[in-house]
């Protein structure tokens, strides 16, 4: 129908930060100014290329519970560090599973909300380009 459509993900989970809205106008305002609707000069910011080479960027649970972070989107973790406890919403008593990174990397994504179910990915890790 030659319409162009335009959109992004900035922090998931239907929810807005005071950063992630800064970002969102800033990159409307880039985007109209790309296009000739508005005059001025884009405002850039540096970018990070980052790579997820193989599957233990994914880290999917195999048990249904409450997801407790330990860690946000951004953070860097190494290998076997805890990125999360599992809480068994069905039972009482059994103390948390741990979900710990199966690699190094920076955490692009995360479950949301908190209850998890068998299959769900929990987190997502890449790693940065140089």
């Amino acid at each position: 129908m030659g319409k162009t459509f335009v959109t992004t993900e900035l922090g998931g989970g239907g929810t807005a930060t005071p950063e992630t809205a800064q970002i969102a106008r800033t990159g409307v305002r880039n985007l109209l100014i790309h296009a000739g609707i508005l005059q001025g000069q884009p405002v850039t910011a540096p970018s990070r290329m980052l790579s997820q080479d193989d599957d233990r960027c994914f880290h999917v649970t195999n048990h249904g519970g409450l997801v407790d972070f330990n860690v946000t989107l951004g953070d860097t973790v190494a290998e076997g560090d805890l990125i999360a406890r599992l809480w068994d919403s069905q039972h009482t008593g059994l103390p948390p599973r741990e979900i710990r990174a199966q690699m190094g990397g920076i955490v692009i994504a995360r479950h949301h909300p908190g209850l998890a179910q068998p299959g769900d990915c929990l987190a997502v890790l890449a790693t940065e380009l140089t």
